[in-house]
């Protein structure tokens, strides 16, 4: 495994779901780049964190990185290496027994990373958003090459070189990647005007995209091939995290959505059948029995996230509504009471 998820966030092994969450909820909030400016390794904590609780919150993918090492289940037994790259480490080459050869592979421009501040609301409803970000664009006047260019003499324009090496098998050919040109087969000649022979230009671009109803704070979205461009490559990725804003009434706990009720003596005791509850989707009657105690848990079903085909329900804590002044009436009335 190239990274211990359980370590990043602290957990064991056996974790179920709300360790998981919680422990999520505490270091994402300590590590959180609005709360650590400027600081690059609060921020390469905090994705490493969103990454993690990503994985061990969702059942399919946490199963596959327990047995793979891997959350889409293809990892294998060498930590991620694929042969060939077991091989280059012996023989700076591709597999000398006839596997693939490493051929002309484009470069690929660097991921780039949001975190987008979204209210409970939005991630219950859904929502529709747009944002703006800076990225490295192709450079459209050169068409990405930089300039004029003419084929590398070392590799002919292959991009790839033969190389022999002497191993302890005996001397081996190997096909590696062309140094002079970086595996593109061209040189550049002339730079461009416009990009200074970069290949790329430094742009504001706008990505729309929809939030679906249920998503779960940590989850993100990778959308191919909006990260920044490369000379005479292919573009990297925008990989856009989700962070729940708290409300200042609920608080979500898996697909279920939790809040405290103030009541009055009178409404505990007698009970009231005529409670009004703020829920998601507006104000319902809600009915208190007799004799509830303060800090009882009640439910309210289906008044929680719908996720797919499950959907939670609101919890209710019932704690008591102890006014700060009493007039001297209600005083005499309190006093009265035998309990």
């Amino acid at each position: 495994m190239s990274k211990d998820y359980y370590e990043i966030l602290g957990v064991s092994k056996d974790a179920n779901e709300t360790d998981i969450k919680k422990s999520y909820r505490k270091l994402s909030k300590q590590y959180h780049p609005d709360l650590n400016p400027n600081n690059k390794e609060a921020e390469e904590k905090f994705k490493d964190i969103a990454e993690a609780y990503s994985v061990l919150s969702d059942s399919e993918k946490r199963s596959n990185y327990d047995r793979f090492g891997s959350a889409d289940g293809r990892g294998n037994p060498f930590g991620g290496m694929d042969m060939d790259d077991i091989f280059s480490s012996f023989f700076g080459g591709g597999n000398p027994f006839g596997g693939r050869q490493r051929q002309n592979r484009r470069r690929k421009g660097n991921d780039i990373r949001i975190n987008i501040q979204v209210s409970l609301e939005d991630l219950f409803n859904g929502v529709h958003k747009k944002i703006k970000y800076r990225k490295n664009n192709k450079c459209s006047d050169c068409n990405n090459t930089g300039g004029e260019t003419s084929k590398c003499t070392s590799c002919n324009g292959q991009g790839v070189v033969n190389q022999v090496q002497n191993t302890p098998f005996g001397r081996i050919q190997n096909t590696i990647m062309c140094s002079n040109c970086q595996g593109s087969g061209e040189m550049l000649v002339k730079p461009c005007n416009s990009c200074g022979g970069n290949g790329v230009k430094l742009g504001e671009v706008e990505y729309e995209f929809d939030i679906p109803r249920g998503l779960m704070e940590g989850e993100m979205l990778r959308v191919n091939a909006m990260g920044n461009a490369v000379k005479n490559g292919i573009d990297g990725d925008l990989i856009i995290n989700f962070v729940e804003i708290p409300h200042e009434k609920f608080r979500r706990v898996g697909n279920d959505i939790h809040q405290t009720i103030k009541l009055t003596y009178k409404d505990l005791v007698l009970g009231n059948d005529n409670v009004q509850i703020d829920t998601m989707d507006g104000k319902i009657k809600f009915k208190i029995k007799k004799g509830t105690d303060v800090g009882t848990m009640l439910r309210i079903p289906t008044k929680g996230f719908v996720r797919g085909n499950e959907t939670g329900d609101m919890l209710l804590e019932v704690w008591l509504d102890i006014p700060k002044e009493v007039s001297k009436e209600d005083e005499e009335k309190i006093n009265s009471l035998s309990v």
